[in-house]
């Protein structure tokens, strides 16, 4: 013990990183991880987790794990699922009450945190953490939104969040390839219109150039980012995943019978018929390696993603980002935006656990500035060095086969796959680490974003069991209806003119005044967590 307890001070004492971005991060409060209030004696946890043993070590042998059973004096037995094995070994576990001690990153809905939480599977941990967890504790306190986005409509808080206060990481962009622009002597769209003319411009020098491919199952990624230029940007990237938005006077509306929808769509209908929207997409599907390699034929305008590299590597010099358009009314808002609370299902502690007071210690230490520092970029010397003050990764990650990410990931544990229980470090240290910034990662000003960002970011609202069985039934109906209408408005099959008062009236008929009722219900309580 005194051996890990010498380790964790001399990491202290050298690590001169800090968070400035990472406001509320809990950068302040000491860390405390377990064994601090004395030997925890032979503690051993048992902790199920999301596995990568496919791109990385084992956890019992990753780099990190043991380091800080050193440093932390407990022992962790962790049973890795791979990903196709999640949903159905965690049910098993659930179902014949064979529970590990705690699930480290394991996926749960809010009906299930719920449904075990009053069952008694979950342990509360609300008053863990104000009484032994003061990183935690500082967070949520710092930012109510966050605390809000993880606590049940029973009040309880049964699992941790994953948070990233980055605007630059937690957002998607309109990528346009700039090459295109300049060979037209166009600049950087800035409205909706001027990125209607420019993708009609390019392609009249060449028909071949695709203007927009429209993935299947993300195609929606360019509505939502539209919304943002239509007035429904308001509440964030999870708002409009939830139909949702907040108008000018304060109201929570529902988006999918809007008119500002309506127009939305409508000018998605005329880029469909500029053949600007690659028609294939809303006939036989999203083909990503056709659609890569198109990307690599210098085929593709313009796409949404997080970042260009989606497209490939090589091909993602060409593009440049833009965050919003300014719509035909001047609404300018990077409603693409999401929450600071990125997941809420990071950490979950089981009856079954004999130690959960030295168990929130243990993952307490990971929402502190030095524990969110040794989780990304590990200990000076050993696995990076500090160029001008901030972390470099060492040679041998830096220049690893598979890439620099996956380079770290084969000595830390929090640098793959996301949703883990901690607080993602400030930009600039996250990409001076991988010898980079921000702007060439996401080839736009970062800076624009704060300017631009919706007043408030939402979380996905907890329900209570009976809103969720009755919204439930709602979005059956609805999604199903939406999805068919919205592919008609779009090719022109029908009119939004003649046909949107009847589709109106049908979503009504479906529940749609009963959804907004819940949603806005949802929205109070969001808003009164304390």
């Amino acid at each position: 013990m005194r051996k890990g307890m010498n380790l964790l001070l001399a990491f202290m004492l050298t690590c001169s990183l800090t968070l400035s971005a990472c406001g509320g991060s809990g950068g302040k409060a000491e860390p405390e991880p377990a064994g601090t209030d004395g030997d925890p004696g032979n503690i051993k946890l048992r902790i199920v987790k999301r596995g990568y043993t496919d791109v990385h070590p084992p956890a019992d042998q990753l780099w990190m794990w043991q380091k800080y059973e050193e440093m932390s004096g407990i022992e962790v037995e962790f049973e890795e699922l791979a990903g196709s094995a999640v949903t159905e070994r965690k049910n098993v576990m659930l179902g014949s009450n064979d529970l590990p001690d705690a699930f480290y990153r394991i996926a749960f809905g809010t009906d299930e945190l719920m449904k075990y939480g009053k069952q008694g599977l979950f342990v509360p941990l609300e008053d863990l953490i104000e009484q032994h967890a003061p990183n935690l504790n500082k967070l949520l306190k710092d930012n109510p939104d966050i605390r809000g986005a993880i606590t049940m409509s029973d009040g309880h808080i049964y699992a941790l969040p994953y948070v990233d206060f980055s605007k630059a990481f937690n957002s998607v962009r309109l990528y346009i390839h700039k090459g295109w622009l300049d060979e037209a002597g166009l600049e950087v769209p800035k409205t909706t219109e001027e990125f209607r003319q420019a993708l009609m411009k390019v392609r009249e020098k060449d028909s071949s150039r695709l203007g927009w491919v429209l993935e299947s199952q993300y195609w929606t990624f360019l509505e939502s980012f539209l919304a943002g230029s239509f007035g429904m940007g308001e509440g964030g990237a999870k708002a409009f995943g939830q139909y949702l938005y907040k108008d000018a006077d304060g109201q929570v509306k529902t988006t999918f019978n809007d008119p500002k929808y309506k127009e939305l769509l409508r000018y998605m209908s005329d880029l469909y018929k500029d053949g600007s929207l690659a028609q294939q997409n809303f006939t036989t599907g999203y083909d990503y390696a056709k659609w890569s390699t198109d990307g690599s034929n210098n085929l593709i305008g313009s796409f949404v993603w997080e970042g260009p590299g989606y497209i490939g590597k090589d091909a993602a010099e060409n593009y440049v980002g833009i965050h919003a358009l300014e719509g035909p009314n001047g609404d300018k808002v990077a409603g693409v935006l999401g929450p600071p609370a990125k997941g809420i299902f990071g950490f979950v502690i089981t009856n079954k656990n004999k130690y959960p007071v030295e168990t929130i210690k243990w993952i307490d230490y990971f929402y502190g500035e030095e524990g969110i520092n040794f989780a990304t970029f590990g200990l000076e010397g050993e696995t990076y060095e500090l160029v001008d003050g901030k972390p470099k990764y060492k040679d041998e990650i830096l220049n690893y086969k598979g890439g620099v990410q996956l380079g770290a990931f084969q000595y830390v544990d929090n640098v793959y796959g996301a949703y883990y229980p901690y607080v993602e470090p400030d930009d600039d240290l996250r990409m001076a680490a991988r010898g980079t910034t921000v702007a060439d990662e996401i080839k736009a000003d970062p800076a624009e974003l704060d300017e631009l960002a919706p007043k408030e970011l939402w979380p996905d609202f907890v329900p209570t069991d009976d809103e969720a069985n009755q919204t439930s039934a709602i979005l059956t109906d609805i999604n199903k209806y939406m999805e068919e209408m919205r592919v008609k408005f779009v090719t022109g099959k029908a009119s939004l003119d003649t046909d949107w008062d009847n589709y109106v009236k049908t979503l009504d008929k479906m529940g749609a005044q009963r959804y907004l009722e819940i949603k806005r219900a949802q929205y109070e309580r969001y808003t009164n967590v304390k």
